[in-house]
């Protein structure tokens, strides 16, 4: 990021300097390795279902780290819902 666009941005939510992460592992999102058509593997890094050997799409946008759908959420909030679940974890253990 170059001075003028850290001068000009917004310092709670510009986007700039912030991951895009998953909600529920906080890894990357990517395209899922399950075909919409049979809900098999795709083989190999092409576009071909496992199963019936058509053209298939990928499934919808998944966690790189648990391969579940989930919502994408920038890093810094990720890591703010960690921190509140340890805290409201630690006031049930008292």
């Amino acid at each position: 990021m170059n001075f003028d666009d850290w001068k000009l941005s917004n310092p709670t939510d510009d986007g700039i300097g912030y991951n895009m992460v998953s909600s529920c592992c906080g890894a990357e999102i990517g395209e899922g390795d399950v075909s919409t058509c049979c809900g098999a593997s795709m083989w190999g890094e092409t576009d071909i279902c496992g199963d019936c050997k058509e053209h298939a799409d990928r499934d919808e946008m998944c966690c790189q780290e648990c391969g579940d759908i989930c919502d994408e959420i920038e890093d810094y909030e990720y890591e703010q819902i960690q921190k509140e679940n340890y805290e409201e974890g630690m006031r049930d253990e008292y």
